[in-house]
């Protein structure tokens, strides 16, 4: 696709979608690596119809977990220097008491959104925007499926959310293959800085971008795209459901539910019914045992214990969460 065209198919696709627009202020994540650094001059050449862009301010988190971590917030500090049209340009370090060695990815990003929560609201800004993309999402919907993951989170992860807080999460590269985005700027990015943890295939991220996806192409070219295809066909076939399930999730709260409803059903119902109160970190298992729970005929009361102070608890037909 000619570069002309990939570019205006992007802003017609962003008013399509309103992911932002003028009245929008978005902070933009950078990491150093080629597809933020490209977000950034997107955003900031002036290339952007006047209606949709936005203002914009920039922040770099130093994880301080690898050996070329000072480089990298070198690099990223004569960038921001040299970026115009930023409203601010924040660096954070990340402090840790203990160096994690399990879990590295999941605790560093965790601690990574909070600073960016943070320093959004000091700036001002409504939305996050990061540099996703296509070769993003099929990685991650291959990942939470291999994790047994719910339904909604193999649809992949979505252009636009709003978060808990009040923040919008913005992807707007999701459409993009990693390899357009290089089209997508007018004057190319010169300099960054390769995360080199990127070819440990000891992270499962890794071996599904370097060894499985490739597998999979080389079945068929198409794979990619047919994920996608498939991750949107969940999409719709949620919409759909979606209405179905609230009606459930009603009969819940009101102790009317019918629990003979098949498993998977049940599933989906306590899913949502779990989600609307903020709870997400709930095994498939502890879900099966509460159907259990609910079904047995022999006892009104019980519980079922998610963690140190969730558990469920059953009162005869009511099912109720209780935090302690």
């Amino acid at each position: 696709m000619q570069p002309r065209v990939l570019r205006a198919n992007l802003i017609r696709h962003l008013r399509e979608q309103q992911l932002f627009d003028a009245n929008d202020h978005v902070l933009v994540a950078v990491s150093g690596g080629q597809d933020s650094l490209r977000l950034l001059r997107w955003l900031t050449a002036g290339d952007l119809p006047k209606d949709l862009q936005p203002q914009v301010s920039a922040i770099y988190i130093n994880h301080q977990l690898r050996s070329d971590a000072q480089q990298e917030e070198a690099l990223v500090r004569k960038v921001f220097a040299h970026t115009p049209h930023l409203q601010s340009a924040t660096i954070r370090k990340l402090d840790w008491s203990e160096v994690p060695t399990v879990s590295v990815e999941e605790k560093a990003r965790e601690k990574r959104y909070g600073v960016m929560f943070s320093v959004a609201e000091q700036v001002g800004a409504n939305s996050i925007v990061t540099a996703h993309h296509r070769n993003d999402q099929v990685e991650t919907i291959l990942y939470k499926l291999t994790r047994g993951s719910r339904l909604e989170q193999l649809t992949g992860m979505p252009e636009k959310q709003t978060l808990t807080n009040g923040l919008k999460l913005v992807r707007p590269f999701l459409s993009l293959s990693k390899l357009e985005l290089k089209d997508l700027i007018k004057e190319p990015v010169q300099e960054w800085i390769d995360d080199y943890t990127n070819d440990d295939q000891q992270y499962a991220r890794n071996r599904l971008r370097n060894a499985v996806i490739p597998d999979l192409q080389h079945i068929n070219k198409q794979a990619v795209a047919h994920i996608i295809d498939f991750a949107d066909q969940l999409t719709a076939l949620q919409a759909l459901a979606d209405p179905q399930i609230k009606q459930y999730v009603a009969a819940l709260e009101a102790g009317v539910l019918d629990w003979q409803l098949p498993t998977e059903q049940l599933l989906l119902v306590l899913q949502q019914w779990l989600q609307k109160q903020e709870v997400f970190d709930v095994k498939d298992r502890q879900l099966r045992q509460t159907i259990q729970l609910m079904r047995n005929q022999n006892v009104a009361t019980g519980s079922i214990q998610l963690n140190d102070y969730k558990q469920l608890i059953r009162n005869h037909q009511w099912l109720r969460l209780v935090k302690s």
